[in-house]
């Protein structure tokens, strides 16, 4: 059973992971490299649990007991005692994170799981350094993980089954909504589907086709309200009436290929799309700061989240 928690990298992800853990009663310890991240990090972690009773997303008797479960250390040695499961948000690099987990295995028990929160990096590649790979896989969250449910969980190679179960029950158990992969691709299923809305957004950008805000409304405004509710697949079934996916495929799906011919391929953002992009985004924080309209975010996606949980 997991129960003692081991954050490391305390950045904006380990924060948040850490305040996410904390929230459901698991004792969590916060570590890095630099001693002063891990002072941020703790910091920015009572923020974020102040800020999930603000949401109504613990009660406010809970508060004390959730931030007394965080406790950042000093040394790997302090972070990994009686540690069940590590979850780890350092620097997207291979190299980092095979010095990392090399030295993880000195001080951690070869019962304990390693997590990996990595958003696009292969779990077989990083299994190379480890001496133990049947524990470690990847559970990548979504920006911000204390408050979205989707966690994706991705195998490598030599990972076990039992392994992946014991992690998507755990997360099932916490409230999260784990989906887990057959197979490692980069960037796992999310970001990719993400990538791709998201190079057609700057491009319709570059090729003057609408304001960044327009392009925005349009896709918050209409596929972003059914994505809150289903993915594609399921909209298109719906989409095809009595016919279901089939007819859909077999008549509105046949224009599409017009809209992919149309439609970028290329794999570097141009640097004209970097300058409308930033240029468009900066309009929209003379409007609201960054930090409000992160207040804005975060009110509206739990809102969200209790309406589908209902």
């Amino acid at each position: 059973m997991i129960k003692n928690i081991a954050v490391l990298g305390c950045g904006l992800i380990g924060a948040s992971w850490a305040a996410f853990f904390a929230s459901k009663g698991l004792r969590t310890k916060m570590f890095d490299i630099d001693s002063a991240t891990t002072k941020r990090g703790r910091d920015q972690a009572v923020k974020y649990l102040h800020r999930l009773v603000e949401l109504n997303s613990i009660p406010q008797e809970s508060l004390d007991e959730a931030v007394s479960n965080l406790q950042s250390v000093n040394s790997y040695q302090e972070l990994l005692q009686d540690c069940d499961y590590v979850q780890e948000s350092v620097l997207e690099d291979y190299d980092v994170k095979a010095e990392v987990y090399r030295t993880l295995e000195q001080h951690l028990s070869t019962e304990a799981i390693i997590a990996s929160s990595s958003s696009g990096l292969l779990m077989s590649q990083m299994q190379l350094a480890l001496e133990y790979p049947l524990r470690s896989l990847i559970a990548h969250p979504f920006n911000p993980p204390h408050i979205i449910p989707l966690v994706e969980l991705v195998p490598g190679e030599k990972t076990a089954s039992e392994t992946v179960s014991a992690v998507n029950d755990f997360f099932i158990q916490l409230g999260k909504k784990p989906v887990v992969l057959n197979k490692e691709v980069p960037g796992h299923i999310a970001n990719r589907l993400a990538a791709a809305v998201w190079r057609e957004a700057i491009a319709l950008l570059d090729d003057d086709v609408a304001s960044l805000e327009d392009i925005d409304n349009a896709l918050c405004h209409g596929p972003g309200l059914r994505w809150a509710l289903m993915g594609q697949h399921l909209i298109y079934e719906l989409g095809g009436g009595e016919g279901g996916y089939q007819k859909f495929i077999d008549t509105i799906g046949a224009s599409f290929s017009t809209y992919w011919e149309d439609m970028q391929s290329w794999t570097e953002i141009p640097e004209s799309a970097k300058t409308k992009a930033v240029a468009g985004t900066k309009e929209l924080l003379e409007t609201r700061s960054r930090e409000q309209w992160t207040k804005w975010r975060d009110e509206k996606l739990v809102k969200i989240i209790q309406i589908l949980e209902e």
